[in-house]
């Protein structure tokens, strides 16, 4: 998770920082519940530097790993598979703090779809060039590769390794396609459940 203070600069045009900070920590607390809830999964952790994030990370339960030095989303990807690695664990699900639509019957879903053994999850972003979703097991078994058209890099990447990656429909996973990078995605999350922190916020804010 990037730090409050610096995320969704690509919203700078249309909401203050404040604003976006607010909105940043909301969908974070969305993930963080889908996740908790989650039946498939031994447990969770947020990698950041923002403390705040960390804390929220453990306030539902989870662990923060803690990003240092910062280096970008795959290094610290990279950092979380080795501690993951390091303790034994059978595979990583990694997911970004900005799809405050997915839901823990998604999470579940997904995990229960990817079968025993050494293999590779991927889930496109609803733009279908983005990855909103790596199953990796074991966890450092491939190259992270997040970033503009990453969903090609990392299929491609599974396949160097000599693994067909399983690549559900995204249409099976709504709330895992949907990521936030521009103001109209932002204004299609008032479609989100009113119990969700994302959706109250926008609510607050007027934003239709």
């Amino acid at each position: 998770m990037k730090e409050f203070a610096f995320a969704k600069q690509r919203l700078a045009g249309e909401f203050t920082p404040s604003f976006r900070h607010r909105l940043a920590q909301a969908m974070l607390c969305d993930v963080l519940a889908a996740l908790r809830g989650a039946r498939q999964l031994a447990g969770f952790a947020v990698i950041t530097a923002d403390p705040e994030a960390g804390r929220l990370a453990q306030d539902f339960g989870g662990r923060w790993l803690v990003e240092t030095p910062v280096r970008g989303l795959n290094a610290a990807v990279s950092a979380a598979a080795a501690v993951l690695g390091a303790e034994g664990r059978g595979g990583m699900l990694v997911l970004p703090g900005d799809i405050p639509a997915v839901t823990s019957a998604e999470v579940d879903a997904l995990i229960a779809g990817h079968g025993a053994g050494r293999a590779v999850s991927l889930v496109a972003a609803h733009d279908g060039q983005g990855t909103n979703a790596v199953l990796v097991s074991p966890p450092g078994m491939m190259t992270f590769a997040f970033g503009p058209m990453s969903f090609s890099r990392h299929r491609a990447g599974a396949q160097a390794l000599g693994f067909v990656p399983r690549c559900p429909d995204p249409a099976r996973f709504p709330g895992l396609a949907l990521d936030v990078d521009t103001a109209e995605q932002v204004r299609r999350l008032a479609g989100l459940l009113p119990c969700s922190r994302t959706r109250r916020l926008l609510a607050a804010e007027g934003c239709p």
